[in-house]
């Protein structure tokens, strides 16, 4: 559940990686202690942006808006943000994938309550 408190670690960070421009990364399993919806995402790149997708399967898709919508949230370059998304617990796994148009893009997800 969202609230105004600052952002509470419920789980371990973990890191998603695409080592190549305009491929997807890996598939990246995201489990909190306990339930929570929300997920603290950092972007250390600093100058380009990455595109992550989430679901409640593997199979998911990640990919570049380009004129076209796409299932994605928009991390901007050296940013971090918190937002809703579906709910992670210790028996329930989110997954997340990202894109990038650079090299080497990376985030780290960390999944927890507040802001």
């Amino acid at each position: 559940m969202a609230n105004n408190i600052a952002f509470q670690p419920m789980g371990n960070c973990v890191v998603i990686t695409a080592t190549t421009a305009n491929v997807q990364g890996n598939v990246v399993a995201i489990n909190a202690i306990s339930p929570s919806n929300q997920y603290l995402v950092f972007n250390p790149d600093k100058n380009d942006p990455v595109f992550v997708a989430y679901g409640a399967t593997a199979n998911i898709t990640a990919s570049i808006p380009d004129g076209n919508s796409a299932a994605v949230v928009a991390i901007a370059p050296y940013t971090e943000r918190v937002f809703t998304g579906p709910q992670s617990s210790a028996t329930k796994t989110i997954y997340a994938r990202i894109i990038a148009p650079h090299n080497n893009a990376k985030i780290y997800v960390t999944p927890g309550e507040g802001l």
